[in-house]
């Protein structure tokens, strides 16, 4: 009987010992050293266009995107072409994208593009919508500046730099960007009412759209040359348009007429630090990319972003440019 209470005995001990040293399958797993498994966030992107301004702003998207560790960036290039950026929106809606950054190609498409994302998170960069459709559906938020500002600081900077002509009134040449588009009604609306504000009697020389583009603005101002009727002062609704009227009248020994531009791209800080440009509006790229990959980012985690995110202008000339460098 004593034998066996002593087997029973070292059989139960021995049992014991093997449960308490068997490894339960959650610490088997962590004892393995692998991390469970981060499922991949999507996120498309799809521009209007690559010039320098937009390139940085994309740029900036994803840049914002490889801090984090889960994300996946899709960008296409629409190529100022509005159903191919539709056709873009689609194809994200089927990879599985959990949100879409749209830099429009025309501010009219606002809906259609809404349409082809259906329930995926729209936030739109740089270009603004239309204003009405946006305010009317919960996920979809703006990221960029205010347009206007653009135009009234160009005025601003103007109106300091003919603070002592004697008439005040100013034969302009302006090159607007592509019609239609609000970034351009308002640069064009804005530049005009703020000279005139300041007391100033505007006569168009010339007026016409270089749709956003340096080659196309370098042809219209050679044209305008040509005619040999005088002017003040070219104000041009970005950078390139600028930069190419600028490159007209080298061509032509005209080098004492300001010039104006809006973006303060890297090739517009180069001229005006030449004196070749007279200033330019900054407007963040950086920023404005950046905003837009932390809004869609928000939606995409299942949160609820801002329906506007604001990116200032800042005027650059001469005396604060190496601030842009």
């Amino acid at each position: 009987m004593k034998k066996t209470m002593a087997l029973l005995l070292v059989l139960v001990l021995t049992l014991s010992l093997l449960a308490a040293c068997a490894p339960k399958k959650e610490e088997a797993s962590n004892e393995s050293g692998q991390e469970p498994k981060v499922e991949t966030i999507k996120i498309g992107v799809t521009m209007s266009s690559r010039d320098q301004f937009l390139s940085t702003l994309e740029t900036a998207i994803k840049d914002s995107a490889s801090s984090k560790e889960n994300v996946e960036i899709i960008a296409f290039d629409s190529e100022n072409d509005i159903q191919k950026q539709i056709s873009h929106v689609g194809s994200f809606v089927s990879s599985g994208c959990s949100a879409i950054i749209v830099n429009l190609v025309n501010t009219d498409t606002t809906q259609e593009i809404l349409n082809a994302a259906g329930d995926i998170p729209v936030v739109f960069v740089n270009r603004m919508p239309s204003e009405e459709i946006l305010k009317s559906v919960d996920k979809a938020s703006y990221v960029g500046s205010d347009e206007h500002e653009a135009g009234k600081l160009q005025a601003e900077f103007l109106s300091t730099y003919f603070k002592d002509k004697e008439a005040k009134e100013l034969d302009y040449v302006l090159f607007m960007g592509i019609l239609g588009l609000q970034n351009t009604n308002a640069r064009t609306d804005s530049v005009k009412m703020g000279l005139e504000e300041k007391g100033f009697v505007l006569n168009k020389q010339f007026e016409d759209t270089a749709e956003y583009d340096r080659a196309m603005a370098m042809s219209k101002m050679q044209q305008f040359i040509g005619t040999g009727k005088k002017f003040d002062v070219v104000i041009a609704n970005n950078d390139e348009m600028a930069l190419g009227a600028i490159e007209a009248m080298k061509g032509a020994n005209i080098t004492d007429i300001p010039v104006v531009g809006i973006d303060a791209t890297a090739n517009a800080i180069v001229a005006i630090e030449s004196g070749e440009m007279a200033c330019s509006i900054f407007q963040d790229a950086k920023g404005q990319g950046a905003g837009a990959f932390e809004f869609a980012y928000t939606y995409a985690t299942g949160e609820k972003a801002e329906k506007y995110g604001w990116v200032p202008f800042k005027i650059v000339s001469k005396e604060n440019v190496a601030e842009y460098k």
